[in-house]
């Protein structure tokens, strides 16, 4: 069950991003390890039309974290998208939350069109999103770095019928 992030969630992000690399691959550089609560709180003001989203299995479990990112050309984009706890990656559970946030998109958002970004290479998530019905766009990537690696940032988008 999909419901939006309130910041008594934030102990979630805290035991699933262990790592500095793990926040850069699922936040990008916007935020700093270790993640703190002023972190997300100043980022919500700063962007008060985007959502954070939970996602929860049948048992009430928490599971995924991602984002909704209002877009100037009448769609949205997903981002911060985090299979939380390691043991539950791998098992069909990422379709699950992608589909969910769509299905959010549309009924919330309104749009008809979806974008997100991956990092080359993660044949993971790439995989994921291929089976939910994402493509890759004709736009170029475009290249962060971290930690002195840089990583190649590819665009993908999905149109809701």
């Amino acid at each position: 069950m999909l419901q939006e992030f309130k910041l008594s969630d934030f102990y979630l992000l805290q035991e699933w991003v262990t790592s500095s690399e793990l926040l850069f691959r699922f936040g990008g550089s916007t935020f700093q390890y270790p993640l703190n609560e002023k972190q997300i709180e100043d980022y919500l003001i700063v962007h008060p039309d985007r959502k954070f989203y939970i996602d929860f299995l049948e048992d009430g479990r928490p599971y995924a974290f991602g984002e909704i990112i209002p877009q100037d050309n009448d769609s949205v984009r997903l981002g911060r998208l985090l299979i939380g706890n390691p043991t539950e990656r791998g098992k069909g559970l990422g379709v699950k939350f992608v589909n969910a946030l769509l299905k959010e998109a549309k009924s919330h958002f309104k749009v008809n069109s979806v974008d997100l970004f991956v990092i080359k290479g993660n044949t993971a998530a790439i995989r994921c999103y291929h089976k939910v019905g994402f493509s890759f766009t004709e736009d170029a990537p475009f290249i962060l770095s971290h930690e002195g690696k840089d990583f190649f940032i590819l665009k993908m988008n999905i149109l809701l019928s």
